[in-house]
């Protein structure tokens, strides 16, 4: 935790993003200041004015600059990394999921995803006194989510083998983002193996993200990954069992806990923390049991998931990296849906239909 008298500085990047939002706001309360990236003004205005941000923001404790080109060469120099200690880069380029849209995965989320990583590290190489670059990856950096089953446990030094080539020609979205997720994360290594920059990196390896969230989209209606919980919690057309992107997930104050112990403990740097729980065969059992709400979900889950590959994480190096223990998973689902019912999000989920 920083000094109350002159407190770090976090940047954060696409600070108006689900998790990021989160992270923010978990920075800002152990007396951070933090300062977010967004591409409009009228990004910034709405989310600075979002309850839980108003008083930081009033009190200058949080602000927020404008970045319109995150791939540009240097995207982050000048205002937003001014100052800073910390840099945690949250931005991806998600395809566009639904059936049948014409991309170019190339131009559209490969290349996005590589020069955005690669632009953060070269705008952070600029400032002396960032000490650290965070960046919020993703566990298909380390799992091809195209072989349906891995034997061997997936840690921080597994690796998606898919290249450049695959992500261009990738037999679904899923795939090409998946690859631009690895490419992404195998460039910057390769970058601080070349360049030896000052700052040191750390590479977040998350799977899918549930629980009490504080930005716009706190439901998930629009964002792809606590919508695999609302959608079938509130929508009878959704499948758990198809549509929840793999067998690990992690909670989402977990995830901003990770990040300022990354921040803070130089044991994670230089590494790949996999902050991630495996699903285990009970949770649709569990979820029946304390979640009424919740008995319309279809058991089995995950042992015959379609369309997503099995694997294990092995997360004890990250624990022990970060000094923490991840909640389980019936915690956080349990946790997750029992706040989305309270907090209106049937409500929320009313006017949508079938997403995918």
């Amino acid at each position: 935790m920083p000094s109350s008298s002159t407190p770090n500085t976090v940047l954060i990047s696409g600070v108006n993003g689900y998790l990021a939002t989160d992270v923010a706001l978990a920075f800002l309360k152990v007396g951070y200041r933090v300062r977010g990236t967004v591409r409009s003004q009228a990004k910034a205005d709405a989310w600075l004015a979002l309850p839980s941000f108003a008083p930081f923001a009033s009190s200058g404790q949080l602000e927020c600059t404008l970045v319109k080109d995150i791939t540009a060469e240097e995207s982050f120099a000048g205002p937003p990394l001014e100052g800073v200690d910390y840099f945690i880069h949250t931005i991806a380029q998600l395809p566009d999921w639904r059936p049948g849209v014409k991309q170019d995965y190339e131009k559209d989320i490969l290349l996005p995803n590589i020069n955005g990583t690669l632009a953060a590290l070269r705008s952070a190489a600029k400032y002396p006194q960032c000490r650290k670059v965070i960046i919020l990856g993703s566990i298909s950096g380390a799992v091809d989510f195209s072989v349906p089953k891995h034997d061997a446990p997936i840690t921080g030094e597994s690796w998606n083998p898919r290249d450049f080539d695959y992500g261009k020609t990738a037999p679904h979205p899923l795939l090409a983002y998946t690859t631009s997720k690895k490419l992404a994360d195998e460039a910057a290594w390769k970058w601080m193996k070349d360049v030896k920059p000052h700052f040191a990196l750390i590479n977040m390896l998350p799977g899918f993200i549930y629980g009490p969230a504080h930005g716009h989209d706190p439901f998930g209606v629009n964002n792809s990954s606590q919508q695999w919980l609302a959608g079938p919690l509130f929508c009878k057309d959704w499948n758990f069992k198809t549509s929840s992107g793999g067998p690990t997930m992690v909670d989402l104050r977990d995830l901003c806990e990770a990040h300022i112990r990354a921040v803070e403990r130089d044991e994670a740097d230089g590494h790949r923390p996999v902050p991630c729980v495996n699903i285990p065969l009970r949770l649709c059992t569990a979820l029946r049991q304390s979640v009424p709400r919740a008995r319309s979900f279809i058991a089995g889950v995950p042992s015959d998931l379609v369309n997503a590959p099995l694997f294990t994480i092995d997360s004890s190096v990250t624990e022990e990296k970060l000094g923490m223990k991840f909640r389980s998973v019936e915690e956080t689902v349990i946790d997750t849906a029992k706040w989305l019912i309270a907090s209106g999000g049937e409500e929320a989920w009313a006017a949508v239909g079938k997403r995918y």
